[in-house]
């Protein structure tokens, strides 16, 4: 086989390759969503970021602030 076949046939696999993951993907898609699962949908969003937020995000920040304050402290003393 010549290079430009290789390629052709590299190309058609690529091509049947994105219409399978595309007809996967979109095949159950409904466009037609119900108002009141839009709306839970954005309350859920909203209600896992301020727990992720509350988990984990505040808490690091937290411990990084106590960290560089105990770090200044011990410093301080050691200066003297």
């Amino acid at each position: 086989m010549t290079p430009a076949r290789i390629r052709g046939w590299r190309i058609g696999a690529m091509l049947a390759a994105l219409a399978l993951c595309l007809w996967i993907g979109w095949r159950d898609f409904d466009p037609w969503i119900a108002q009141d699962e839009v709306r839970e949908a954005i309350r859920l969003t909203i209600r896992r970021g301020v727990q992720i937020a509350v988990q984990f995000v505040a808490p690091v920040a937290l411990v990084a602030l106590l960290l560089r304050e105990l770090d200044g402290l011990f410093r301080a003393r050691r200066a003297r």
